[in-house]
């Protein structure tokens, strides 16, 4: 059954290798969307794309901070109900309001914004359209993830992206594709994907519920922290970034560093899959008092997986460095760098994405998440202010891997005092990558960089080698 911690345990593997399948396809088509625009409308044409989404993702902040809790108490629901309708309904009612509060406001947001994007009026009916259609079907994925409908999930967002690509595909075809065209694929794309969802969870929300004071407050309770925590998060995140690198760069420049935004939140998928898995099981351990088991994946498992992550970004990195000139043109040559600084900045992020935020989540400690983003926000502002000017996209990827390590130092010190979590050798994990980065960015060496990398994470596998084999046994008890 799929209300017990067992169900998650037993079919973590299963689940893990289908979201990864499934999130392969979607990288790849991804992958062709980003190949067609950057192809037919260059490096500006696809900057302009992109301003449009980091528009409605600044709106966005504002109206999905009660996401979260569709799925911490969707899940308690779901174990003693298999339902998920009142969790599911609760929050949707907020999720109406707030949209409604934020497009009614946009008089007031969207002109400062649009003029840091460099975005014309006609782009706001597009902007809030986006919008609209990505919270509600934001609210559908985590429905799904409450449901532990996970698998579902997946082939949803790899439909979403095949939709995405064969529209882009059929505009080129049919040569009319522009900035409009290829946002509206954006943007028809998920409206879809929301109508098949609400579908397949139909029996879980389509059902008879009741809904107490104690239960809404509850769920604002854990919901509230969240909405300064989105919207600081923002600041910390790519899609700030796309604003400060419009304001001191230019819109090519936007286009160019967006390639490896793209690519690297391509390879974040697959430890955002594993926080799929973890959240509801981390829940489901909460009610079933299983702490032994959540200690020992971040005593061993967390760090394990942290430096083995920091391998793989780097020799993605350095293929990458290769290749980016040749698939995109001589002119995305420039993203090379910022990739494999951002690459590193999402191995410094592991430990938070596949550990700290879901068991954040799942303690009803997102205080911690909150306190985390507003540091993280803060120091990513100022070393855009400082760095964009200087080193240019180089330095707008320095600021989110400073950023990201001040949000890991601040959960592992607040979850090792709220859930007496070991922050064990998760630093030491993350010194081959930061290594192998320092020293492409100062000789231009990406062969050394590699080297370097690979170098320092023989030696720290080899001094936490026991830890190493404690994390080898603990997947291998994973039962198919």
């Amino acid at each position: 059954m799929r209300q017990s911690s067992s169900w998650d345990i037993r079919n973590a593997p299963r689940n893990y290798i289908s979201l990864v399948a499934f999130q392969l396809g979607s990288a790849l088509f991804s992958f062709a969307s980003v190949w067609i625009i950057t192809r037919y409308l260059g490096s500006e044409g696809y900057g302009g794309i992109v301003a449009v989404i980091a528009a409605s993702q600044v709106a966005q902040v504002f109206i999905t901070w009660t996401s979260v809790a569709v799925v911490r108490f969707g899940v308690d629901e779901f174990v003693e109900t298999e339902k998920i309708a009142r969790t599911f309904w609760t929050t949707i009612i907020a999720l109406a309001a707030n949209l409604v509060l934020v497009a009614g406001l946009s008089p007031l947001w969207f002109p400062y914004l649009a003029n840091w994007l460099k975005l014309t009026p006609a782009s706001f009916w597009l902007v809030i359209v986006h919008l609209a259609v990505t919270v509600i079907w934001i609210q559908v994925q985590m429905g799904l993830q409450a449901a532990k409908l996970l698998r579902v999930q997946g082939f949803l967002q790899m439909i979403e992206r095949l939709l995405i690509f064969s529209g882009l595909f059929a505009l080129t075809a049919a040569a009319v594709l522009g900035s409009t065209w290829a946002i509206l694929c954006y943007i028809a794309a998920p409206a879809a994907m929301i109508v098949v969802g609400i579908f397949r969870l139909r029996s879980y929300i389509f059902a008879r519920f009741s809904v107490d004071r104690v239960f809404v407050r509850k769920i604002f309770a854990f919901s509230i922290p969240l909405l300064p925590f989105s919207l600081v998060g923002y600041f910390s995140g790519s899609y700030v970034d796309a604003v400060f690198v419009s304001k001191f760069l230019s819109t090519r420049d936007l286009g160019i560093y967006s390639v490896a935004t793209q690519i690297n939140g391509m390879a974040l998928q697959l430890p955002t899959l594993a926080n799929t898995l973890l959240l509801p099981l981390f829940v489901t351990l909460q009610r079933e008092t299983e702490g032994a088991r959540t200690f020992d994946f971040f005593r061993n498992v967390l760090p394990s997986l942290t430096m083995l992550w920091g391998l793989a970004c780097t020799a993605l990195a350095f293929v990458a460095y290769f290749l980016i000139p040749v698939v995109f043109g001589t002119e995305f040559q420039a993203a090379a760098l910022p990739l494999w600084i951002l690459l590193t900045a999402s191995t410094v992020a592991i430990p938070v994405a596949i550990g700290y935020a879901a068991l954040s989540n799942a303690t009803s400690t997102t205080y911690i998440s909150m306190i985390a983003a507003i540091l993280a926000a803060v120091t990513n502002i100022l070393a855009n202010f400082i760095l964009i000017p200087r080193y240019g996209t180089a330095g707008c990827a320095f600021a989110t891997l400073l950023a990201f390590f001040v949000s890991v130092t601040t959960f592992a010190v607040l979850m090792r005092r709220a859930a007496k979590m070991p922050v064990s050798w998760t630093y030491f994990a993350i010194i081959p990558a930061i290594v192998g980065v320092l020293t492409v960015a100062l000789y231009h060496a990406p062969f050394w960089g590699l080297s370097a990398c690979v170098a320092m994470s023989i030696l720290v596998g080899y001094w936490f080698r026991d830890s190493l084999g404690n994390t080898l046994l603990f997947l291998k008890n994973l039962r198919m």
